[in-house]
């Protein structure tokens, strides 16, 4: 008997319900879910006034345990897996082909058009888990992991992921001057990322708590003129703003979103000075895997709070205004 939150109604609260999962189909695995991180995606999901699927269970990002497999599947009962935001993908289009099934015309996001991992067991495709490989010479993680380090890895399955791909997306020659606007789930993430590839960081944010953050893991306040910004909110301000301090020839990524976000720019800012607009949604596979190299090396260390799955219902309520300081990370054990 697995133990879920769900969303069964548009913009209404979640709440916990037991079921009994099927056993895993051909390609298949069943995962016991060790930590599941909750951001602005799965807040943004109870904002729609039409979810793509309902019932729904939240939850993009998580890390967990095989505990049974499916006809096909190559993975084993034991081994350790993150749980990615991508759910699954035609497997045979140019983006597909190319790795970048993010860009798939036919992609499934986790906690969106696929069940999330918000609960005690989760159902999925093989193909949509990472199974969690060491660096060489790191002694092998215990059957059950600390919790510090269960929550750690919880973030790694989009927002170090993203955070990891939006600092390489900017292509930056070391040193650069890089600013990051919000220092929330992702952004405080960007910070330590930027940081430890040998880059100076500039931060901001609205709230005084999250600025404080950025401010211990080493960020400076907004002040000279940046080579590359990483926006991690949706706020259109905080966009024109980093188009404002970027120099000429600057790069720009996005990875805050909102079902309501505009990008609101100049063509002139574009055009005559050269800027470049990208964005950091998760990464390649070779980004994913220098985050965790960077976790496992103490140089990115997630700030997160951790709940029971009992305190999602009402605590999920609190990234209504656009979250808090890290991250948050459900331990359903």
């Amino acid at each position: 008997m697995a133990r879920l939150v769900q969303l069964t109604r548009p913009k209404e609260a979640v709440h916990l319900v037991e079921v009994e999962l099927r056993a895993p189909l051909r390609g298949e695995v069943l995962v016991r879910v060790e930590a599941c991180a909750l951001g602005q995606l799965d807040w943004n999901l109870l904002t729609l006034d039409a979810p793509p699927r309902l019932p729904l269970v939240p939850g993009h990002e998580a890390v967990g345990v095989v505990e049974a497999v499916g006809p096909g599947a190559t993975l084993r009962p034991g081994e350790r897996v993150l749980v990615t935001p991508l759910a699954g993908s035609c497997g045979t289009c140019a983006a597909c082909r190319g790795h970048d099934a993010r860009h798939c015309p036919q992609v499934a996001w986790r906690g969106m058009h696929a069940d999330g991992a918000l609960g005690t067991h989760l159902l999925a495709a093989e193909s949509a888990l990472v199974a969690l490989e060491l660096p060489v010479g790191m002694a092998p993680l215990p059957e059950v992991l600390p919790v510090e380090l269960a929550a750690n890895l919880a973030v790694c399955g989009g927002s170090l992921w993203t955070a990891m791909g939006a600092v390489r997306a900017l292509h930056l020659v070391q040193p650069s001057k890089v600013a990051v606007f919000g220092v929330g789930g992702v952004g405080h993430l960007v910070v330590q990322v930027a940081r430890a590839l040998g880059h100076t960081v500039f931060a901001t944010d609205a709230d005084p708590e999250r600025m404080a953050l950025g401010a211990r893991l080493g960020a400076q306040p907004l002040g000279p003129q940046v080579d590359a910004a990483v926006v991690c909110t949706p706020s259109t301000q905080a966009l024109q703003q980093a188009v404002r301090l970027l120099r000429g020839g600057g790069r720009l990524a996005l990875t805050g979103t909102s079902p309501t976000g505009r990008v609101d720019l100049a063509v002139a800012d574009l055009v005559w000075r050269g800027l470049t607009l990208t964005t950091g949604l998760l990464g390649t596979r070779d980004d994913l895997d220098e985050g965790l190299a960077l976790l496992f090396a103490g140089k990115v260390q997630p700030s997160v709070e951790r709940i029971g799955l009992a305190e999602v219902p009402a605590k999920l309520w609190s990234l209504r205004d656009l979250g808090f300081p890290g991250r948050l990370v459900v331990l359903p054990g």
